[in-house]
């Protein structure tokens, strides 16, 4: 009889533990129906944008797509399908025998199945709780549940359509007849825990909407802790220790997979907030940095830097990613109080298309080959490729002209919209900043594994507002040694010792855009304006080129030609699911001709200070040893040492490095804070001499130089910048 008091009090406890999880499964649920019932874009405007550049929900990036299911859409959208759908529950518009891998038109029959939940539900909805509305979606639901065609994309079955499936039946839960119920059960049940990265999240995710579905506690609770195992930073596939984002190998992910992480996590923190199985501290915080170090840093005037987006070159994809990401940085302000107004700015920024100033300043992305400059006037990033990192893939017959997309790729913009669907249009062997055969041989189609650079002396460095990034070419038998040099919004670009073991004449693309109208060159005092024409430039002097908001200064000695044509092209030739329909616009393109092995350039925003600022700079060194850049203004040096070598910084001071690495000096106080890292990510310890006696380091009288031996980041921040002070 003495352990009846402990056994009423462990059942006393079960039910009580019971009854917690089942309370919680409700503020689950709640917080889900509310999520989906209420939007953040509710701007006519910005519906009306949406509703376009996803061409009405049919858009193929599921980032992008979930735009269209984050909105409600007008009453007429609704009513057309409440009428047009057939006895059987189907509509006639949908072809339901496509079995294809990107579009699988079939989805789209889930994704109405969604909108009628939505509308139904949504109190806001002019719909709301029409028993018509409920009828037809009831029909449409059973269609599904006993439809049996599939995609040849293993991830529409798995994923896809339990993503969009699972939410709509948790908002139509109490009107589900219970043989419907048993039906829609069965199509959740087709989704497993699995997989690796962003598809084990959203695998996870499905599982959740069975759990919530079925008041499953174990399996929640299960696949939440499935979900909170993916937030951390790795040097494997996901959140990387500077903040990019990697999937299929160490490869940039950021518009891809990346982005959906991030819309994924901060949905499931809404969803968890205020039960116990809220996101601990810790991981909401690396999801905010994610966010804002990260994919925010891309995103420009509204738009993500198209060298961000993977594979995923669509139609409207650098204003509709940007836009996506809009909704993950607003959910993340709900379970981040103490950040929230950086998140909410960010959003404004996005959705009036302006400027973040939060995120001005220089950012290098060391485990991803990519650096990016933001200031007050302009964007400018670099992205390439090393033995370390893969450049891009194609895969599901995307990004089909991809080919140089990691060979230096520059990206300058101003308002955002210079390379706005310009994929058709452009000639993909003079992408901006890259050097390639000037013979324009048909582009190599890339697979799923992508490729990599072959020179491991590939890196980049910032400092916050200055930055550099080497490329070290070797590519089908092209060699050769490509700086570019960072001055908050002033590129400096240098080219040396470029060559070809197949004796292909090179040329290097200072930029192709759109053309903007009212470009104007200058040289020897004279003035052009090109409009539908070939300007071939003067190699025996320095040339100014001013468009699209830009100035361009070729350094003389160089052979080239800007011309501005019509460009024509298709987005079948770019992604296979696009019809073969044509698209022309004019275009601008600026090349040099690589006839010595070499190139020099700057390019700076078009103002009244840019020639001020192109007269600013020095170049101290162009050689396949040593390219080296110096400000004149606030004697700033920034040096990339390929090799062991020397570099005269002025008459009296000199500068060693011991060892090769990636160096910016600049003066401070009596002497200089110089910021270095090793963009082979190998060294141990980076050696460098400087003329003077400074203290911390080996005086070496007879020399009058002080050597310096700084210890170099090791494992996950191996190629990240160091300082030191002298």
């Amino acid at each position: 009889m003495g352990g009846c008091p402990y056994k009423i009090l462990s059942v006393f406890f079960f039910f009580l533990f019971n009854m917690v999880y089942a309370e919680d499964i409700q503020i689950c649920k709640k917080n889900l129906i509310e999520w989906h019932t209420n939007s953040l874009y509710e701007d006519e405007k910005i519906v009306s944008e949406i509703i376009q550049l996803t061409d009405n929900g049919s858009y193929i990036d599921q980032s992008v797509k979930e735009l269209y299911l984050n909105i409600l859409l007008p009453c007429d959208t609704i009513e057309h399908w409440v009428v047009s759908q057939l006895p059987d529950g189907s509509w006639p518009d949908i072809n339901y025998e496509d079995r294809s891998a990107s579009l699988w038109l079939p989805s789209f029959h889930v994704i109405r199945l969604f909108h009628l939940a939505k509308s139904y539900c949504a109190v806001k909805s002019g719909l709301y709780r029409h028993d018509k509305v409920l009828k037809v979606f009831l029909s449409g639901l059973n269609y599904w549940c006993n439809y049996d065609n599939c995609s040849t994309n293993w991830w529409f079955t798995d994923i896809g359509i339990n993503k969009i499936l699972g939410p709509a039946l948790l908002m139509m839960e109490d009107h589900l007849p219970e043989d419907l119920r048993s039906k829609a059960l069965e199509q959740l049940s087709r989704s497993r825990i699995g997989k690796t990265g962003q598809n084990k999240v959203w695998l996870a995710g499905n599982v959740i909407y069975k759990a919530l579905f079925e008041k499953n506690k174990d399996e929640l609770e299960l696949a939440r802790n499935v979900i909170v195992s993916e937030i951390y930073l790795t040097m494997g596939e996901g959140i990387q220790p500077d903040y990019s984002y990697h999937l299929h190998g160490p490869q940039l992910q950021f518009g891809n997979y990346g982005l959906a992480y991030a819309l994924n996590m901060t949905y499931w923190a809404c969803i968890f907030r205020d039960t116990k199985f809220s996101f601990a501290e810790k991981q909401i915080r690396i999801l905010g940095d994610y966010l804002l170090k990260g994919l925010n840093g891309v995103v420009w005037n509204g738009r993500m830097d198209f060298s961000a987006c993977g594979r995923q070159l669509f139609k409207n994809v650098q204003r509709g990613k940007a836009l996506a990401l809009v909704q993950a940085l607003y959910d993340i302000s709900h379970v981040d109080c103490m950040r929230a107004c950086r998140y909410k700015e960010s959003c404004r920024s996005i959705l009036t298309e302006g400027r973040d100033c939060d995120s001005f300043g220089t950012c290098a992305f060391y485990r991803s080959d990519m650096l990016v400059s933001k200031t007050s006037k302009a964007y400018i990033s670099v992205r390439f490729s090393s033995p370390r990192v893969i450049a891009t893939e194609t895969g599901n017959k995307e990004n089909l002209k991809g080919y140089y997309l990691g060979d230096g790729v520059t990206a300058l913009m101003r308002d955002g919209k210079e390379y706005e669907n310009i994929f058709p249009v452009w000639d993909w062997h003079c992408l901006p900043g890259i050097t390639a055969p000037a013979n324009y041989r048909d582009l190599p189609l890339l697979g799923w594994e992508g490729y990599r650079n072959g020179n491991a002396f590939s890196g980049v460095i910032a400092d916050g507002e200055n930055g550099i990034a080497a490329f070290s070419l070797d590519r089908d038998g092209i060699t050769g040694k490509k700086g570019y040099f960072l001055f908050g919004d002033l590129l400096v670009c240098l080219g040396n010792g470029l060559r070809s073991s197949k004796g292909d004449s090179l040329q290097t693309t200072i930029n192709q855009t759109y053309y903007a109208g009212n470009c104007t060159i200058n040289f020897e005092g004279k003035t052009s304006v090109l409009k539908d024409d070939i300007f071939e430039l003067p190699p025996e002097s320095s040339c100014l080129v001013s468009h699209g908001g830009w100035d361009y200064c070729i350094l003389p000695g160089q052979k080239g030609r800007i011309f501005v044509k019509k460009s024509f092209g298709s987005w079948h030739e770019i992604a296979a699911f696009y019809d073969m329909s044509e698209q022309s616009a004019k275009i601008f393109t600026c090349v040099l001709d690589n006839h010595q092995g070499c190139y020099a350039y700057m390019v700076t925003p078009s103002d009244k200070s840019s020639r001020k600022a192109f007269l600013s700079v020095d170049i101290l060194s162009r050689t396949e040893e040593c390219q080296a850049v110096k400000q004149k203004n606030n004697n700033l040096i920034s040096a990339i040492f390929y090799k062991p070598g020397l570099l005269h910084l002025d008459a009296y001071c000199d500068f060693i490095a011991v060892t090769p690495a990636l160096f910016i000096l600049r003066p401070y106080k009596d002497g200089w804070k110089i910021t270095m890292s090793d963009p082979m990510q190998q060294l141990k310890t980076i050696v460098f001499e400087i003329s003077g006696e400074y203290s911390g380091g080996v005086y070496i009288p007879e020399e009058n130089r002080t050597r310096f031996t700084v210890s170099c980041p090791q494992g996950k921040y191996a190629g990240s910048g160091i300082s030191v002070t002298l």
